[in-house]
């Protein structure tokens, strides 16, 4: 099976995969932000998020998922961070503005909770079924976010938010400036963390 395209030859080049199985890959995140150990969960063909992949999919996703939770928490002594801007909202496309499924793992104790219960409503699921609900709807996206004690939630969004949005929520209360990856691609960190999780998996 091929990497999608879109994600960019180069960027997805086999030397920089983490793990892949049969369907999903792991790659460091293009603007890690100094965060050691910040890595995107892909699909391997083109999905425009993780809300649209088949459901015959999700358990060998939920493996992942917690495989890298696991080996990320065990390196880098901390807490895991998952999220996932959805996209379908213009040139906004959910604050993620890439259109391609994956999910951001970031080993931080960051609490972004607290935050975001200020500013929409937000409802806690077990499964990935509401993405796929919102994901069908003509004009909405969302937000996931499963935070460090393994609660999943899911915010849906109904009209354009910043790019990025939630990377620059957490580099605010991380005191981080370089969020945006399309300035600061941030490739010693990436670097880093191929050279750090290579064959850990």
């Amino acid at each position: 099976m091929t990497f999608c395209c879109r994600l960019g030859d180069e960027y997805a080049s086999k030397e920089n995969i983490l793990y892949e199985s049969d369907n999903f890959f792991l790659i460091p995140a293009l603007g890690q932000m100094g965060i050691e150990g910040y890595v995107l969960l892909c699909s391997k063909e083109h999905y425009l998020g993780m809300g649209n992949i088949p459901r015959e999919y999700e358990l060998e996703l939920e493996k992942v998922l917690e495989k890298t939770k696991k080996i990320l928490s065990e390196i880098y002594n901390s807490e895991i961070l998952v999220f996932e801007h959805s996209p379908k909202l213009g040139c906004h496309r959910g604050g993620g503005c890439l259109d391609h499924g994956h999910f951001h793992l970031i080993p931080t104790s960051v609490d972004i909770m607290d935050f975001l219960n200020k500013k929409f409503k937000i409802e806690e699921i077990k499964n990935f079924d509401r993405l796929k609900e919102i994901y069908k709807k003509q004009q909405s996206s969302y937000l996931f976010v499963e935070t460090q004690n393994d609660k999943r939630y899911i915010i849906e969004v109904d009209s354009p938010i910043p790019s990025q949005y939630l990377r620059q929520v957490i580099a605010s209360k991380s005191g981080i400036s370089n969020w945006d990856w399309r300035m600061d691609s941030d490739l010693e960190t990436f670097k880093k963390t191929v050279e750090k999780l290579k064959n850990k998996f």
